[in-house]
């Protein structure tokens, strides 16, 4: 470790392989005051990833994919339901596949979300109205 004085240090932040975690203890037992924490995020992407490893969790993420996938790629299809998302007074669109884990299901979690408030309040625009 090459740093020589770390009186301007309040923490450090790692991400979490091993060598990283040995980092952070040799730093503390070095820098004491020092406040060392794991980067939540890579944490947050690790226990997605360990979650999606599960086979209903595979299962139910191919699914959406391949529905997303069918739709994002169709014009045809996609055109028809662009168009049934405006009778319907649904404004976003299904997001799929990035960079992470965490991201991707975000997304998609986020794309489910939206379309069924979106269903909810046009239901509840025909109830009212």
């Amino acid at each position: 470790m090459e740093i020589e004085d770390a009186r301007n240090f309040i923490a450090v932040t790692t991400d979490n392989p091993t060598v990283m975690q040995s980092f952070c203890q040799k730093f503390q037992d070095k820098f004491y005051w020092v406040l060392a924490f794991l980067c939540f995020l890579h944490g947050m992407n690790m226990i997605i990833g360990e979650i999606c490893s599960f086979p209903w969790m595979k299962w139910n993420i191919a699914k959406v994919t391949k529905v997303m996938s069918f739709f994002n790629s169709s014009h045809y299809w996609g055109g028809q339901l662009k168009d049934q998302a405006v009778r319907d007074n649904i404004t976003c669109t299904l997001k799929q596949n990035c960079e992470s884990h965490w991201y991707a299901l975000t997304l998609q979690a986020i794309s489910v979300s939206e379309h069924r408030c979106n269903k909810l309040v046009s239901h509840m625009y025909i109830l009212a109205g």
